[in-house]
């Protein structure tokens, strides 16, 4: 008898971005030593592109592709799926919730993110800041410091 497959895989949040990038393996590279990111999959096509990979932040998975791999292409063609860089910006940006916004924010700074907001308290409880990936993709930073 066969396992029930689940609808959501395990790991697995119901909403999961698929980020397109210029150049994904040094994002793997960056996100892991700004964001703590873990790597679980890798799948690199013979010319060197990352086809597919999958990495962890906190308990959040996160999908990305280069955007000029075989795999991204047939999408790119259609309009789906562009990177950042060549759109000229992005129309998503990312939250991401740690423990010390502070630290990440240097961090982010300090290997080549571009600040778009300081750090600084909300009106809505969080200290939060924004930065801008070296690969065009926004992040807003934050750690929850009160309940308004």
């Amino acid at each position: 008898m066969s396992a029930r497959v689940r609808a959501v895989p395990d790991g697995f949040h119901s909403v999961t971005p698929f980020l397109t990038i210029t150049d994904a393996a040094r994002a793997v590279e960056f996100y892991k030593h700004v964001f703590a990111a873990t790597e679980r999959i890798r799948e690199t096509e013979p010319s060197g592109k990352l086809s597919h990979a999958e990495i962890k932040i906190g308990d959040s998975l996160i999908m990305l592709s280069d955007d000029t791999s075989e795999h991204a292409a047939e999408y790119a063609a259609k309009g789906w799926s562009r990177s950042p860089r060549s759109l000229g910006g992005t129309a998503v940006a990312l939250y991401l919730y740690v423990e010390d916004v502070d630290a990440v924010f240097d961090r982010a700074v300090a290997a080549g993110a571009q600040v778009r907001e300081l750090v600084k308290d909300r009106p809505w409880g969080d200290r939060m800041a924004g930065v801008e990936d070296p690969f065009g993709h926004v992040w807003y930073i934050a750690t929850r410091k009160k309940n308004v």
